[in-house]
């Protein structure tokens, strides 16, 4: 005999409710690396922001003097002193020297706040909740920022190598493929620290429609045993508070969702090799 209805219904209730905290888990989840990704920018990041801000900080202090000296001038000049007066006080207080370097020090500061500007809508553009906008975007401007990013938070000793062509256009979210490509960039970071020249070679090319991108380096390469795993949720090779397993098997769920394939093996010559496939966007020609 079938079961009862009510008893139907209350399985499927309890199973929706288990679906429910799955999915709420998984967000949890996903969040969690997230912020961990995020984490590991913000020393780079400060450091990025650091430049332009001290550049346009010492630009306004120079304005602010300028700009007593100039108040100073006009003073005189509203109070009716005489020329010669007036001649004197312009050489002393530099005001020729004043007006020719007020241009240049605007267009500083504009420089430097519109690099402070990238800089952040580059974070933004990372860590906003949007991130699963898809739009055209150029990878190699992704890349480069990866790389430059986590150069900043590691030792100096890491050397990372780009052969890159001019574009590669992809469609897709350019924040969750910066996530993807930050992660493959620093795990390559944790895989050759103990070495004594520690080299990451990041190169990429067009293969039909597709691009693929190489990320090489000379650690100790990846134990056979661990290659079938490596793709897992929390299956991680780090120390305890390394890392939460999740990096590699979150930017293999990014890079199927666009469509292409991310894979590991090891290099005849040593180290390993994370080789990634994306297809390129498809370019529309007008009629």
């Amino acid at each position: 005999t079938g079961r009862p209805v009510g008893e139907l219904r209350r399985a499927y209730e309890a199973l929706r409710l288990a679906h429910e905290e799955l999915v709420r888990a998984q967000r949890q989840l996903l969040h969690s690396e997230k912020m961990a990704s995020l984490g590991r920018l913000v020393a780079g990041v400060a450091h990025e922001l650091n430049n332009p801000i001290s550049f346009v900080l010492g630009n306004v202090h120079a304005l602010q003097r300028y700009a007593n000296r100039l108040h100073q001038y006009l003073e005189a000049v509203h109070a009716g002193a005489g020329a010669e007066k007036l001649r004197g006080l312009r050489a002393e207080l530099r005001i020729d020297r004043v007006i020719e370097d007020l241009q240049p020090l605007l267009e500083g500061t504009i420089e430097g706040a519109e690099r402070t500007r990238a800089i952040v809508d580059g974070l933004k553009r990372f860590s906003a909740a949007d991130r699963d906008k898809d739009e055209t975007f150029n990878l190699v401007e992704i890349i480069e920022r990866a790389v430059h990013w986590v150069g900043k938070t590691v030792s100096d000793r890491f050397r990372v190598e780009l052969d890159l062509p001019e574009d590669i256009v992809i469609f897709g979210s350019s924040g969750q493929m910066q996530q993807v490509l930050t992660n493959l960039v620093h795990n390559a970071f944790d895989a050759t620290v103990d070495r004594p020249e520690p080299w990451l070679r990041v190169t990429a090319r067009i293969e039909g429609s597709n691009a693929v991108l190489e990320f090489r380096d000379n650690g100790s390469g990846i134990a056979p045993d661990d290659l079938p795993k490596l793709f897992d949720p929390f299956f991680t090779t780090k120390p305890v508070g390394k890392g939460t397993g999740l990096g590699l098997a979150i930017s293999y769920g990014i890079v199927e969702r666009h469509g292409g394939q991310l894979t590991a093996a090891n290099h005849p010559e040593g180290g390993a090799v994370f080789t990634l496939r994306l297809p390129l966007a498809q370019r529309t020609t007008a009629p």
